[in-house]
């Protein structure tokens, strides 16, 4: 008889009543994995929690991290793991590892100039300096630490412990976690893209698991269908084309930045749309363009659309770039793609700036806007933002695409449970806001009535 591995515990550090910071730690017996390792981005509130002590372990004292994809709230306080001693292996796929070498740089980046920006502040108010999170160095020294697999290809762990990447049509290189351990399944979702992604393939469905975490980001939505991605671009480039103005869209680098331009080269070359300038103004996003010409069998693009990703698109670098395309001397009706997709920061700032207080403009939100950023608020209908300390009243016409989301909707995810051959033991609902998770929790009920639990912060859960 095969020796067990001893007892199971499951324990969100992140992503529980909230879609942001995913760290979920799974402890078979001694053996200690975190499956994601993500950054807590949005409100202030919770942005405080990257600093607070947040691991009831030594990161020495971890095995291994399990990583289902790149974004930053999965991936980003990878380094700060790093810095603090953890020295084991980080599983990925190979797209995932290099989006998240992209990711974490910029992250390391941004973080020394938001340190440098605020120590000047700090020092004429008197105040002690304060450090970034992490910097380049610690991000060279994680990215030393991954060990990529391919899709469906199985790892062990240790006797008895094996697991693998299931692809998850989210972005390029995600995939949700198969966990198999003394004759029990896990499966941890990460996020899930919808039953058919624009530009990668579907989700893979997990036909049997005793336990599940599944995400809930959109739990108690449905995205809206009646109008397909195309569409919906193609009616507000033309509307915003008629009225004279530009279009900009605040837009996230990985997958949506790429999906938005193929959409548009499309209605260009079915002339449904006026030849207007588009413009791409994300360092990170260039980056992540070239990695699908390099990562051809994650994605259902051709070759043509896959160069076409970058020829067809003026590439902006440089910042005074930026700056001239705002200029009196650029065309004065153009296609802006810049980050952040929920407007947070980065190169689309200087963009809304100039163009958000002039009607003949359109902003375009292409994908979730958590509580209290400028997206969100954006979306609400707010009839002013505030960037750097300014205020600018918002006259543009404000529009969202909500099929464009990475994100699968309630539908998708019940679709991806519905592959299931019997019940699971329990489910547990991550990654979502309240009434997300609630919402979805009481459908899983309602259709399959499986035992479903939302996830608590720092709750050790004993399976």
């Amino acid at each position: 008889m095969a020796q067990q591995s001893g007892p199971v515990q499951l324990q969100f550090l992140g992503a529980a009543g909230v879609v942001t910071g995913s760290r979920t730690l799974l402890q078979i017996g001694d053996l200690k994995l975190l499956v994601d390792c993500g950054l807590f981005q949005g409100n202030k509130k919770e942005r405080k929690l990257n600093k607070a002590k947040r691991f009831p372990f030594k990161p020495s004292e971890l095995d291994a991290i399990l990583l289902t994809h790149g974004h930053l709230d999965h991936s980003g306080y990878l380094p700060v793991l790093v810095k603090k001693g953890y020295s084991g292996p980080i599983y990925a796929t190979a797209p995932t590892k290099d989006i998240t070498e992209v990711i974490l740089t910029d992250s390391a980046h941004i973080q020394q100039e938001d340190a440098k920006d605020l120590n000047q502040r700090r020092a004429e108010a008197g105040k002690k300096p304060v450090k970034p999170l992490y910097r380049p160095k610690h991000v060279r020294r994680t990215m030393e630490l991954f060990q990529t697999y391919t899709d469906q290809e199985w790892v062990t762990l240790k006797e008895g412990v094996k697991f693998r990447f299931l692809k998850s049509g989210h972005i390029l290189g995600s995939a949700s976690i198969e966990l198999v351990c003394d004759g029990k399944t896990y499966l941890f979702s990460g996020d899930i893209g919808q039953q058919e992604p624009l530009i990668l393939d579907s989700p893979t469905r997990c036909v049997r698991a005793d336990y599940v975490v599944l995400e809930s980001t959109y739990g108690d939505k449905l995205h809206d269908k009646s109008n397909s991605p195309f569409q919906a671009l193609q009616e507000v480039v033309n509307s915003t084309f008629e009225k004279g103005g530009s279009v900009v869209i605040p837009s996230f680098a990985v997958e949506r930045a790429q999906e938005i331009i193929m959409l548009l080269n499309d209605l260009r070359r079915e002339k449904s749309i006026p030849a207007i300038p588009i413009y791409l103004d994300s360092p990170m996003g260039i980056n992540i363009t070239e990695l699908f010409q390099k990562y051809k069998g994650w994605h259902n693009l051709s070759d043509a659309e896959a160069e076409d990703l970058t020829d067809n698109v003026h590439i902006i670098k440089s910042f005074e770039d930026t700056l001239h395309v705002l200029d009196e001397d650029s065309p004065k009706q153009k296609i802006i793609i810049a980050g952040s997709g929920m407007a947070t920061g980065g190169r689309v700032l200087y963009y809304l700036k100039k163009l958000v207080g002039d009607e003949k403009n359109t902003i375009l939100l292409v994908g979730h806007q958590a509580k209290g950023t400028r997206g969100n608020k954006l979306s609400k209908g707010a009839s002013e933002i505030k960037i750097d300390g300014q205020r600018f009243p918002v006259r543009a016409d404000i529009r969202q695409i909500g099929s464009l989301s990475a994100h699968a909707d309630q539908e998708d995810l019940l679709w991806c449970l519905s592959a299931m051959r019997a019940a699971p033991e329990r489910v547990f609902l991550n990654h979502g806001e309240q009434d997300a998770t609630v919402a979805l929790k009481e459908k899983i009920e309602q259709q399959y009535g499986w035992p479903v639990s939302i996830a608590k912060m720092d709750k050790v859960y004993h399976l």
